[in-house]
């Protein structure tokens, strides 16, 4: 039971952090805008301010060439102003677009139109990182992993289901003569069901337990090999997580030990020997 819970459970995982890489993507596309080398700050800041009103555009910065030249050079430590005579660099923005602009498609079109605005020199972009490729070549292998992981927890959900069937049609068979005994005496059938129940029930809570003790380790010693702390930001989902494993280890053995029980129920007593 308790591994059949634990890899629904990392199906789960493997679904919140793969729409989690998705969104970081598509939520943290960047388009660099270059101006013109003759367009002088206030020309480059209407620009921008053109490019703000559009309905794709998250936010922006801009970028004054004096100070990208500044962290050029510190950043090589070589004067390339004194060497060349001038600053090869030019005003950019630094564009923040919506989630929905990061395909392919719409990115083409939004390049062509800032491409044709006043001033624009060049529009920049990883056009690796978005839409049809990176993003639906990650949105594939997660897809392909789950289904893989789908098809081995429907078989062991198969083998759990049948072990805890046989289980309880032991223990079913070592009473059957005290359960028989009780059917004579008047006993109802949940009356005898019940005890078998509240022990199942038990143990469904303890497999639970155990696959999200596992899980939560899984969840620990990636966010610590990946370097992040990014576990509190999935925790409302972690908890529905947690929730669906429970219900279906509680289906699993109401299924499991209703049907063994009533089948044992059911025979007559000259079937117990």
């Amino acid at each position: 039971m308790s591994l059949v819970l634990f890899i629904v459970g990392l199906i789960g995982i493997i679904s919140i952090f793969a729409n989690h890489l998705s969104s970081y993507y598509r939520n943290n596309f960047e388009v660099f805008v270059f101006f013109n080398a003759d367009t002088d700050a206030p020309m480059a800041k209407q620009t921008e301010s053109d490019i703000k009103k559009l309905s794709y555009v998250k936010a922006s910065l801009f970028v004054d060439r004096e100070i990208a030249a500044r962290k050029e050079i510190a950043r090589t430590g070589n004067d390339f102003i004194k060497t060349l005579g001038y600053n090869p660099f030019p005003h950019s923005l630094e564009l923040h677009l919506n989630p929905e602009a990061a395909d392919e498609n719409m990115m083409l079109s939004i390049e062509k139109k800032l491409r044709q605005m006043p001033q624009v020199d060049d529009v920049v972009f990883a056009k690796d990182d978005f839409g049809h490729n990176l993003l639906t070549q990650i949105n594939q292998n997660f897809k392909t992993i789950e289904l893989v992981l789908a098809s081995i927890a429907f078989i062991f959900l198969i083998i759990a289901i049948a072990l805890i069937n046989s289980t309880v049609r032991l223990n079913m068979f070592a009473r059957r003569f005290i359960v028989k005994s009780m059917q004579y005496v008047g006993a109802s059938d949940w009356f005898i069901i019940r005890p078998f129940l509240s022990m199942y029930f038990i143990y469904a809570l303890v497999s639970t337990g155990i696959a999200l003790t596992l899980l939560g380790g899984i969840v620990y010693l990636t966010e610590k090999e990946l370097q992040s702390n990014n576990w509190q930001l999935f925790l409302p989902k972690y908890g529905i997580l947690a929730g669906i494993l429970l219900v279906l280890a509680i289906v699993i053995i109401l299924i499991s030990v209703l049907f063994s029980t009533k089948r044992y129920l059911k025979l007559k007593i000259e079937q117990l020997y």
